[in-house]
């Protein structure tokens, strides 16, 4: 049997709480249309839902099965099985998404599994655009010089917008995920719907560009800084072009306010993550920042640039997390609102929202949209 034991499993594994006991998880049963070179992946809250983590593979046992042996796990967690990324997830026999899988320590050393269908192997079903009619890509893609590649990039109007007035500005991350569920993964913020109605209530009015994320080049974009295993970091690169490059194109060709106090970054998952750094890396480019569910598991620098951070302007912070997220998420928020504290944000400037029923996912950001925007805009 594959035994996995290694020190950086160890190690990300550290912060939850233990069974002692070994689990083996088998495959009893995959699809007859599974092709035959496959790999399988287990991808859950332990391995912060990687779908292709090398120390998550099945391996072939001394019985011809796939099994994966792991030394130690949490009492409890989430996860679903794939074959290396999440176009491959599991689903059930008629195409369709499954739950999350939820092992408990009850269950036993040995789980059996059994898959009833792979997403890529069904016909995809087209989804139509479910964006406002308002909301536009830039005429072509907009070019990232400092990785040499182009970008999509769409943006939300207000319905006034064919005013002569100008407009706050909101960025963000994952733009697939933003106002459109024919491009998500899996939902979308209804962020274009969100801000209409906001329009018919308040009168209040906003722009909102959303940059697609980079696919394969999520990581390595959405990262300030490399990880342990010396993954990704090219975040802050990633920040450059958004300040030296896309804001100035937007403020050139949209009737914007463009200064800091109407400047706002925003992103969950790793977006979060970027957003937080991004606000103190360039304080005096974004006077707001929108901090859904980050990833500050993914570098202890995250935590080093708080402690830093010299404060010497009003800035407004927007932090929130879900009870139902990955167990690290909520301790490494109140470690970060105790630092951001002791570097000068007060109660007027700070807030952290911690949802009992929030998990890691786009219905719970679209839910939370509003109240991010009515605090930050003090509406």
């Amino acid at each position: 049997m594959k035994r996995i034991a290694f020190t950086t499993l160890l190690l990300l594994m550290a912060s939850l709480h233990f069974t002692s006991a070994q689990v083996t998880f088998i495959l009893q049963d995959i699809p007859a249309n599974t092709p035959e070179d496959s790999y399988f992946f287990l991808a859950g809250s332990l391995n912060r839902w990687n779908p292709g983590d090398s120390l998550f593979r099945f391996a072939i046992n001394a019985r011809g099965e796939f099994s994966l042996t792991l030394d130690s796990v949490p009492k409890s967690f989430k996860y679903k099985i794939c074959r290396g990324n999440w176009g491959t997830v599991e689903v059930d026999s008629l195409g369709r998404d499954v739950p999350n899988r939820l092992y408990a320590d009850t269950l036993g050393e040995r789980i059996m599994i059994s898959v009833h269908g792979w997403r890529d192997l069904f016909p995809q079903q087209k989804i139509a655009s479910t964006a406002s009619p308002n909301v536009f890509f830039t005429p072509t893609s907009i070019e990232i010089p400092q990785f040499k590649r182009r970008r999509t990039v769409r943006v939300y109007f207000p319905p006034n917008y064919s005013s002569r007035q100008a407009y706050p500005v909101i960025y963000m991350f994952d733009g697939q995920n933003v106002f459109d569920a024919s491009t998500s993964f899996a939902g979308e913020w209804k962020v274009d719907e969100t801000l209409d109605s906001l329009y018919q209530s308040r009168h209040f009015a906003c722009i909102v560009v959303a940059v697609y994320h980079g696919e394969n080049e999520r990581i390595n974009e959405q990262t300030p800084w490399p990880n342990n295993e010396k993954q990704g970091g090219d975040g802050a690169k990633f920040a450059q072009f958004f300040v030296k490059d896309l804001k100035p194109y937007i403020d050139k060709h949209y009737r914007t306010y463009p200064d800091r106090d109407n400047t706002i970054i925003m992103g969950s998952s790793l977006g979060g993550l970027m957003a937080l750094y991004m606000a103190l890396q360039y304080p005096e480019v974004f006077g707001k920042a929108g901090v859904f569910s980050p990833s500050l598991w993914w570098s202890e620098k995250a935590f080093e640039q708080m402690a830093k951070f010299k404060k010497k302007r009003t800035q407004k912070i927007f932090i929130l997390g879900g009870e139902q997220e990955d167990e690290t998420l909520v301790p490494n928020i109140e470690r970060a609102e105790k630092i951001l504290r002791e570097v000068g944000f007060d109660e007027s400037e700070l807030v952290v929202k911690i949802a009992p029923d929030g998990h890691h996912s786009e219905w719970f950001w679209a839910r939370e949209f509003p109240g991010a925007v009515k605090w930050l805009f003090g509406l």
